[in-house]
């Protein structure tokens, strides 16, 4: 239209150009005042998370391998004796049942307990959350009414978190993991002891005297209540402050 303009100087052509330009700045002021209401920024992040971290048929593979190992623990070679089976299965529950009810008794006392050695007990009952490998210390503190787990990520810098879409992907991660955790069964007998999950995140850096050290980058408290609200729904990972108390500054020691 432009070049017709100026090769006809047709003043009808120049009006259109006009128009045309006052329309699409009108509908672009309009888009931009109006994103938020309309949730298109929780659509581009929903596009962009299916992009980048959808399931891979890595991921079937990994799940058909661990209750492969499963079967194989439950069904172990060369053990061919039922009674003998069943007697060790017998032991192996009034051990767990026992040491269980210790520590409901000491979590009603309001003594707070560490789990991370049962937590790597119940490593193959976990789901497939990266980040459950990676625990560190696990402790319910009633007196609190809390969950705290301590979280290790040696491979994390701190100029990584400079990236916006590292900041979303970890954010989604973390949330996850929270749901996953309140989806375990095996954690359902400490249930009444606390009400919320207290997440520390650690990267590890260089000391002055050449020692690596792990430092806190995030700290994230959630009351359960919030995440069953949105048990089932899309959840946008840029919005973890609003349910979450989050202490994050981009990758530096909080």
């Amino acid at each position: 239209m432009i070049l017709d303009f100026f090769s006809s100087h047709d003043t009808l052509d120049i009006w259109m150009i006009i128009f045309s330009a006052l329309v699409t700045g009108y509908g672009l002021d309009f888009y931009f005042r109006a994103k938020a209401g309309l949730g298109t920024r929780d659509t581009q992040d929903y596009l962009k998370e299916a992009v980048q971290f959808r399931r891979s048929a890595q991921n079937r593979l990994d799940m058909i391998a661990l209750i492969k190992e499963r079967r194989r623990r439950i069904h172990p070679k060369g053990v061919n004796d039922p009674e003998s089976l069943q007697r060790a299965r017998l032991q192996a529950n009034l051990s767990k049942v026992k040491e269980l009810d210790a520590q409901v008794a000491l979590l009603r006392e309001g003594t707070t307990i560490d789990i991370s050695e049962i937590w790597y007990m119940q490593k193959d009952m976990h789901s497939r959350h990266p980040f459950y490998e990676k625990v560190k210390e696990a402790r319910i503190e009633p007196n609190r009414n809390r969950f705290s787990i301590v979280i290790d990520f040696p491979e994390f810098q701190e100029i990584q978190f400079k990236d916006d879409m590292v900041v979303l992907r970890f954010n989604r991660q973390v949330y996850d993991f929270f749901q996953s955790i309140y989806a375990e069964s095996w954690l359902k007998p400490y249930a009444p002891f606390f009400e919320s999950y207290f997440l520390m995140c650690r990267a590890m850096r260089v000391n002055t005297n050449k020692s690596e050290v792990f430092y806190p980058f995030m700290k994230v408290g959630i009351d359960i209540s919030e995440l069953r609200k949105l048990e089932g729904f899309y959840f946008n990972p840029r919005k973890l402050s609003e349910i979450a108390a989050v202490a994050f500054n981009q990758g530096a020691q909080v």
